[in-house]
């Protein structure tokens, strides 16, 4: 019954196995992040008494993160300032999650390339620029 099933073509299944290994990983990192934050309340990154009492004044997500750090987050500076608290960590998780199309595009690149698809090259260097200029704030909504 398998025989009959096509194979998928290498680059599908190189993008599909890194996005689901890079996706299945930042989930555990997103589970176990916040346990520390719970377990030791004391190493976080961001006062959580200080941070709700923001939120119910009314501020804007932008505000809140100036408030906390003295300025917008420029490419993910909280986390790698952070990195061995709770929400740190958690903060990681989430950059590498959101950018995992970044990390699986950039193999199936090469792939494009040895399978001689120069426009796929090209399409997915494109997305690529798109991913990384929305992943360090230079590009946002709002």
């Amino acid at each position: 019954m398998t025989e009959d099933r096509p194979i998928a073509p290498a680059w599908n299944r190189v993008y599909g196995e890194i996005v689901y290994w890079i996706t299945f990983a930042c989930c555990l990192v997103c589970f176990i992040g916040p346990m520390f934050s719970m377990l030791f309340p004391e190493n976080n990154a961001m006062n959580p008494y200080f941070t709700y009492a923001l939120v119910f004044e009314g501020m804007t997500g932008s505000d809140i993160w100036i408030a906390l750090y003295g300025d917008w987050p420029w490419f993910h500076k909280v986390w790698w300032q952070n990195f061995f608290t709770g929400d740190g960590f958690t903060m990681f998780g989430i950059a590498v999650g959101t950018t995992v199309a970044l990390w699986a595009l950039i193999p199936t690149m090469f792939v494009f390339a040895r399978n001689k698809l120069p426009q796929y090259v090209l399409f997915s260097a494109i997305v690529c620029f798109m991913v990384i200029l929305a992943a360090s704030g230079i590009v946002r909504i709002g």
